[in-house]
């Protein structure tokens, strides 16, 4: 297995073969990263958050659990899951979330959030598509008084790891999140990919274009 570091802000796309198995890795504690995917051969056919949560009837997923695309088929399992709390709640952070949005202690963000950095990697993939939500991977969000969303800090620490596996060929896309503030804190780090031997993975990052 190979290792790639998608630096801090940043955003990697890679693929996988059915029954390829990879990991999204913290290095440092707390840090949140964000992942799609999507049927290779037919792009249109995406993870889907709404899908995942009503298929596996639950607002968190792990170990053992699927994530669905939007025909409702599942594309990854999870198959080992070292910290447990991960969102299928909230959307990726993007620019006007990021500018018109304080971080805890009232510092603006820089803008180029997690979607832009998503979809410039799977352009250099060679996919042009819209991003959809993500799985935010190391987030924890809880719905408080069953009324308001609540995003905590990131309990994940470092060098956690999720292992999943491909059920379909699959094109999956990677981001360290952009967002300072309550979940990944306000020190941004990087994340890593371990992908099957000889896999190309495309970074990309919007603050480097």
């Amino acid at each position: 297995m190979d290792t790639t570091r998608i630096p801090a802000k940043s955003g990697a796309a890679f693929a996988v073969d059915a029954g390829d198995t990879f990991e999204v890795v913290t290095p440092e504690p707390r840090q949140v990263a964000d992942l799609v995917a999507f049927v290779r051969g037919d792009p249109s056919e995406a993870f889907a958050q709404s899908y995942t949560r009503d298929c596996n009837g639950k607002l968190r997923i792990s170990t053992g659990d699927a994530l669905y695309t939007t025909e409702g088929n599942e594309l990854l399992t999870i198959t080992a899951d070292d910290c447990g709390v991960h969102d299928i709640l909230f959307g990726p952070c993007t620019g006007w979330m990021l500018t018109d949005r304080p971080t805890g202690d009232g510092r603006q963000n820089e803008p180029g959030g997690c979607r832009e950095n998503l979809g410039l990697a799977l352009d250099a993939y060679g996919l042009d598509v819209p991003v959809p939500d993500t799985m935010n991977v190391f987030q924890e969000s809880t719905v408080t008084d069953q009324v308001y969303f609540d995003v905590r800090e990131s309990p994940a620490e470092a060098g956690d790891a999720v292992t999943f596996r491909a059920e379909q060929d699959a094109v999956v896309a990677v981001s360290a999140c952009s967002a300072e503030g309550v979940a990944s804190g306000t020190t941004l780090t990087p994340i890593d990919v371990v992908v099957p031997d000889g896999t190309t993975v495309c970074v990309e990052s919007v603050h480097d274009n």
